[in-house]
């Protein structure tokens, strides 16, 4: 024990590394495993309806391409202007065997994970810290991996409380439709953040790949959901206008381009006739009212997101910022402009559910939101440390985080050590993603969960049986439950006859001998 802290205290930043790589690849081990156990459910048979039946037909991957592009059309005129997202949608792995589902939860935090990991790197190595090597602040060896070992240490932590802490973990991470529509299309809007930073940094002919990117993916998350094409649009609107006023030269006109066309995708999304359906369906409220109703839920989720483990992670990394900001050459922003801003961006996300709705929101909404409430208090947290040691190293705030870092591999153990106190010792075990995970292995309620809809789906592929009756599911994990089928009359009605479209079926009816457990 001595030793392994003698260890830390000599090279704080490569050990807390390895502890938090370790920590953060044991908590995924359950969250995956677990995906072994999801199936489809819900609009995953709504929207795959055209595809899976393409796949059934003749097992050819272009007419399943054709039948995903119709569906697009098709929804766009009469539900929804979401076109990237419904053409995504269509394209579930369950719609080529069911057994192919749990790659819904791979893919999900394997592109939140990528995503996130490279803004935070183009962010703080490439602008933060990036000023320090031209202005020749930063040392080659030791301080130079130290560096990346804080940018990589930021990450996991940042990375560990989006997965752990998800409002809704089971829309988020193990239901293909609701998690492709909101945190996948999250992820490519983090994609895009760092590719036209890049573009405003790059050279020669780095830049027209950075433009081409820029291009498509302005296209594609035109076509997102609304929270996120809104925030795509304010994102690259607002670094227009910044390279606009600061810098010359050509690439201030193309990332107007950029702006251009995508604000022409999010135009052909909210001004889809479908939309105008879909609104049928729900009270919305004015424009104005809904803007000023944004700024208090805003608020409130700031308020109760903030939760004892997130502020824990935030003060573990306060020491490790305060290391990159040092002696970095870069500019930073005065800090209540950049938390005005932020906040502004933050309750942006709120608006497009409060004017179609009158709500601030599904809780698979609020996955994206508490993600990028994350991200913003973290690069406010960086923008911040840095303006005070550019411009107030003298002061009080400057002197106090100075003598900490005296004691920083004590800070960053004891921080550690507290994260990981209250991760492990929720009273609500369902609180955090793979505590729940865990739970729902361990007392067995998974494999019954996958057992019972196994034996539906058998009976679905059945093509000798044109009526099915079903029983109800005695097993409904956290995570892995969504809504379940239900008998004429009933809300859930509607799920049964996506399952009879689906699988090509006269009837699906539910025995009611059976109650289902809650």
């Amino acid at each position: 024990m001595r030793r392994l802290w003698e260890k830390l205290r000599k090279e704080p930043d490569k050990w807390t590394l390895y502890l938090w790589l370790a920590a953060f690849g044991a908590s995924l081990v359950p969250l995956l495993y677990l995906a072994r156990y999801a199936v489809p459910g819900c609009d995953d048979y709504t929207y795959g309806i055209a595809t899976h039946g393409a796949w059934i037909a003749d097992h050819s991957l272009l007419s399943v391409l054709k039948a995903a592009f119709a569906t697009t059309v098709e929804y766009w005129h009469r539900w929804q202007g979401t076109y990237a997202s419904i053409f995504l949608m269509t394209l579930s792995p369950g719609i080529l065997d069911e057994r192919w589902y749990f790659l819904t939860t791979f893919l999900m935090v394997g592109m939140l994970c990528v995503s996130i990991g490279v803004l935070l790197r183009v962010v703080l190595k490439g602008y933060v810290c990036g000023a320090d090597a031209a202005a020749g602040g930063v040392q080659p060896g030791k301080e130079a991996k130290d560096q990346s070992r804080r940018i990589a240490l930021c990450t996991l932590v940042l990375l560990f409380l989006a997965l752990q802490t998800m409002v809704a973990p089971s829309d988020g991470l193990y239901w293909y439709n609701g998690a492709l529509h909101y945190v996948f299309m999250e992820s490519v809007l983090f994609f895009q953040a760092a590719v036209l930073l890049q573009f405003c940094r790059s050279q020669g002919r780095g830049r027209a790949v950075w433009f081409g990117l820029s291009v498509l993916l302005a296209a594609v998350l035109g076509g997102a959901n609304l929270l996120t094409g809104l925030q795509s649009c304010i994102l690259t609107a607002f670094l227009a206008a910044y390279v606009l006023w600061k810098k010359k030269g050509s690439r201030r006109f193309f990332l107007l381009l950029v702006l251009c066309v995508n604000l022409a995708g999010f135009a052909l999304n909210v001004l889809a006739p479908g939309n105008a359906v879909r609104e049928t369906t729900a009270e919305g409220m004015g424009a104005f009212r809904a803007i000023v109703l944004s700024f208090y839920w805003a608020a409130v989720f700031v308020t109760e997101w903030m939760t004892p483990i997130v502020l824990a992670g935030f003060l573990l990394l306060l020491p490790v910022v305060w290391k990159l900001v040092s002696g970095s050459g870069a500019r930073f922003f005065w800090p209540p402009a950049a938390l005005l801003v932020s906040y502004c961006v933050f309750a942006a996300m709120f608006t497009p559910t409060l004017f179609a709705t009158s709500s601030e929101g599904p809780d698979r909404c609020k996955n994206v939101m508490r993600i990028v409430l994350y991200l913003l208090v973290f690069l406010n947290l960086v923008n911040t440390l840095g303006w005070l040691k550019s411009n107030r190293e003298k002061g009080l705030p400057c002197r106090l985080l100075d003598m900490a870092q005296e004691g920083y591999a004590v800070w960053l153990l004891c921080a550690s050590l507290a994260v990981g106190l209250l991760f492990l010792l929720p009273a609500d075990k369902n609180r955090y993603t793979s505590i729940s995970a865990l739970r729902s292995l361990a007392n067995g309620e998974a494999a019954r969960y996958y057992e019972e809809n196994e034996r539906r789906i058998a009976l679905y592929r059945d093509r000798s049986m044109p009526d099915v009756t079903i029983e109800p599911l005695t097993a409904r994990p956290y995570l892995l439950f969504k809504e379940d089928v239900g008998n004429e009359g009933s809300p859930d009605y509607w799920i049964n006859i996506s399952i009879v479209d689906y699988y090509q079926k006269n009837s699906v009816t539910v025995t009611e001998t059976v109650q289902a457990e809650e």
